[in-house]
């Protein structure tokens, strides 16, 4: 295999072609060229952060491109540009930019002997083009953190949660009752949302004392030590208790549920819970919004997998006209810009309702989002694997 001193490399809106050769210890050069058109001079840095973060010493330039759409004037850069540095070793990474763009620079380099290679994002492979070998494997591996900044997000917070066993035994029991617990769980999240801004205490109404599904599911929850109820109140007993109480025990499962699948697939690398990024001042992105919170977020052969999660029941009206399923759904339509044009999203709802809607479950279907809902819960592991894992490692 040859290792070429330079990368030059075409830079859109999709980093991920452009940085796993760069963080490959087979593949890894001296020095890459990021060109990038105008339009790409925020996308060029956040990968420029990124290779100078991880990549071992490499050194980044950054080479500044005409229209992106005039082939002459672009053919020229090229040609002045491996003019200028005819004794080096290196190639072109022709897998990013526009296609005007990748076919200009193919041709120049071509043209003088330089060698081409494409990224195989799908296989996570590059082939030499013109050359009789077979594609040669990446081994790079990328974490969400560093997937999210490729792409021109900072990530503010990402947790990795320590689940404890009375966790896991709760979350099991609230997952094998997920037919018939709904309602009950539905007003415990309510009580733990209202106790946020209420010292960590919430007041039982008189249909909430007498409810015996109620009772039966604060006892869980009190047996796990995150509660206790003092006659018609409910004390939490820190804030971390009352969000694990308040729908944060789900995600805690998914993010449980990806671990345990991390020993049968080697392409799943990290699994994140909790992920803060912040929008204003990136790239491309709507001044003014101040984060978006991913609840669970993994990477499989380099692809960015989100999970939102869902205990609520979704059929009640939402902030605007459309209900919380429909909600949830346009949040994680947006989620899906994060990290490029292969992210995949899925919605998980312990109630069930997204699954009752033909409209949501077409809308979610039209934008690639995934539903997991009701009794398929108790079967995620395998679900997760089917949809998203099969492929051969």
């Amino acid at each position: 295999m040859n290792r070429y001193d330079t990368h030059l490399c075409l830079v859109s809106a999709q980093a991920t072609p452009n940085l796993l050769p760069v963080l490959d210890d087979a593949w890894r050069p001296r020095r890459v060229v990021l060109a990038c058109s105008a339009q790409m001079k925020e996308a060029a840095q956040a990968l420029r952060s990124v290779i100078q973060t991880k990549g071992g010493g490499v050194m980044v330039d950054m080479l500044d491109l005409p229209d992106a759409y005039g082939y002459a004037a672009l053919s020229d850069t090229f040609l002045n540009y491996l003019a200028e540095h005819a004794d080096e070793n290196i190639a072109l990474n022709v897998t990013g930019g526009t296609k005007l763009m990748a076919v200009a620079a193919q041709e120049v380099f071509g043209s003088v002997g330089k060698p081409v290679f494409y990224v195989n994002v799908e296989s996570d492979e590059v082939l030499v083009i013109g050359e009789q070998a077979v594609s040669q494997p990446l081994r790079a591996k990328l974490k969400v953190h560093e997937m999210l900044r490729a792409h021109g997000y900072n990530v503010t917070t990402q947790e990795q949660p320590q689940i404890s066993r009375e966790l896991r035994d709760l979350t099991a029991r609230l997952i094998d009752h997920v037919a018939s617990a709904g309602r009950a769980l539905g007003w415990l999240n309510a009580l733990a949302h209202a106790a946020h801004d209420n010292h960590l205490r919430a007041v039982l109404n008189p249909g909430q004392q007498d409810s015996r599904s109620l009772s039966d599911i604060v006892a869980l929850f009190e047996e796990a030590g995150l509660l206790r109820q003092q006659g018609d109140t409910l004390i939490f007993k820190n804030e971390e208790s009352r969000f694990f109480t308040n729908g944060g025990w789900l995600e805690a499962h998914v993010f449980e549920v990806l671990q345990s699948l991390r020993a049968q697939h080697d392409g799943l690398t990290d699994v994140a819970m909790g992920v803060r990024v912040p929008f204003a001042g990136a790239a491309g992105k709507t001044p003014g919004r101040d984060k978006n919170e991913i609840d669970v977020a993994f990477l499989y052969r380099n692809t960015l997998h989100l999970i939102e999660c869902k205990t609520a029941n979704l059929a009640q009206v939402g902030t605007g006209e459309d209900n919380k399923a429909t909600e949830a759904i346009y949040k994680m339509e947006s989620l899906l810009k994060l990290g490029g044009l292969r992210t995949k999203g899925m919605v998980v709802d312990y109630r069930g309702e997204l699954s009752k809607s033909e409209a949501n479950q077409k809308r979610a279907a039209e934008a690639g989002i995934a539903i997991v809902s009701g009794t398929q819960l108790k079967d995620l592991k395998g679900t997760i694997s089917r949809l998203w894992l099969s492929r051969s490692e």
